[in-house]
């Protein structure tokens, strides 16, 4: 795709968006409008992302702790659970049906076999589990624990770095980084042979690079979502620069996914999800911000953007669009749920601490952090969430979908709730 044509199609959601009224109605193809929804926000429900719910307790082991901060995703049989903090590091696989522990698969360490960090990404036709290995190395794992060997990536693991794992290899992205001289890079990688094509970027996609001579502070948010939503999940660092402005970075954003047999990329606060179409990217959907938009020059500005919204972390399915987008992103943030219906292209907004109201089971609030390739969506519960939720609705009866959440051990293992289409 030329960047002329993307420049159109941009300006063309511009023009829409000025000359037509607050309304899906007469807007571009692939172009989704947020204000009307963000003006007017509206209760979500998890009956809008699915039919059923369900509420997995994973299995609590000497081999199978979990700590705060986890990502949970879910594989054909199993939920695979990783998780690393104050220095330690697991992958492990846990049935889908009842949440019994199997096996942890890898480990982190030193050796040539050990990972860097729990960075997990899942083949989708073998199953085999890649991690980091730094400085440059993936390596892999069936969901047995068998070690499979390695692949050399020629451009090292930057911290911008997120893999796409397809039948005939990879896509790679490498994004933001904390090297001045790097540029961002999407492309594809065989296993075998190694970088097999480049794709190019277009002006709009909103990659940025940082000297490091010029920081001041830096803030690391990581295992949560209190401050910056799913973003805080991956991991992303504020910075205040000497010149006093200020700039939020992520570690490892899951800007590669697949819809079927289609590959869609977006990154962090861009505007556009593109599709990946052999050597080009094209505009799939465009997120209409209207007079909120937030100009790549203007980000990081302390003052004169408190009304603007950012984009900031897509999860999709074959039906829906889930967004995050936040407002006054680098002072005092204020974080949004978006859904985007495709069937009739509906978009609805509320605040992200309201989450999902369980209008399913009459429980607790759903707050998804992951998608399913068959249309559903994943959350987790920690056990002193759980307790305090029943103490404030004690008139709560767990029974029937509820029950598998009765006779929790205080420090039992976290919920897997999965929302099935």
């Amino acid at each position: 795709m030329k960047k002329t044509h993307i420049g159109i199609i941009g300006a063309m959601a511009c023009l829409m968006a000025a000359c037509s009224p607050a309304s899906q109605k007469g807007k571009s193809e692939g172009q989704i409008e947020i204000l009307p929804a963000f003006e007017n926000q509206t209760e979500l429900k998890i009956s809008h992302l699915g039919k059923n719910i369900r509420y997995v307790p994973l299995e609590t082991t000497d081999s199978s702790l979990i700590g705060n901060g986890c990502k949970v995703k879910l594989l054909d049989d199993k939920i695979m659970v990783t998780y690393g903090m104050r220095g330690e590091s697991h992958c492990f696989l846990f049935d889908k049906e009842t949440g019994k522990f199997i096996r942890e698969v890898g480990h982190k360490g030193n050796d040539p076999r050990g990972y860097s960090e729990p960075k997990a990404y899942v083949h989708p036709v073998t199953g085999n589990i890649y991690f980091h290995r730094v400085p440059n190395k993936l390596i892999k794992y069936s969901q047995e624990g068998t070690f499979l060997g390695e692949v050399e990536m020629p451009n090292g693991l930057p911290s911008g770095f997120y893999p796409l794992l397809t039948k005939n290899g990879m896509l790679v992205y490498e994004g933001e980084t904390f090297n001045a001289q790097h540029q961002s890079k999407l492309y594809y990688l065989d296993e075998e042979k190694g970088k097999t094509g480049d794709i190019a970027l277009p002006e709009v996609v909103n990659s940025e690079n940082i000297d490091p001579s010029g920081i001041h502070s830096m803030s690391v948010f990581a295992g949560g979502v209190e401050v910056y939503g799913l973003l805080q999940q991956n991991g992303a660092v504020k910075i205040e620069f000497k010149d006093e402005t200020q700039g939020l970075f992520m570690y490892n954003y899951p800007a590669l996914w697949a819809i079927g047999d289609d590959f869609h990329f977006h990154e962090t606060f861009g505007d556009t999800i593109y599709q990946v179409k052999d050597h080009e990217l094209e505009p799939y959907r465009i997120f209409d911000l209207g007079e909120r938009h937030l100009p790549k020059a203007e980000r990081g500005k302390k003052e004169g953007n408190e009304e603007k919204l950012t984009m900031v972390y897509v999860l999709e399915t074959p039906d829906l669009i889930y967004f995050q987008c936040a407002k006054n992103l680098y002072n005092d943030c204020t974080m949004y749920n978006g859904l985007y219906r495709k069937s009739d292209e509906t978009v609805m907004m509320n605040l992200t601490k309201e989450g999902f109201t369980d209008d399913l089971t009459g429980f607790a609030p759903f707050h998804p952090i992951s998608s399913t390739k068959k249309g559903g969506f994943v959350g987790v519960l920690k056990i002193e969430d759980i307790q305090e939720w029943l103490e404030e609705h004690p008139e709560v009866k767990l029974e029937g979908t509820l029950a598998p959440l009765k006779d929790l051990a205080d420090d039992a293992n976290p919920v897997v709730v999965i929302v099935e289409p």
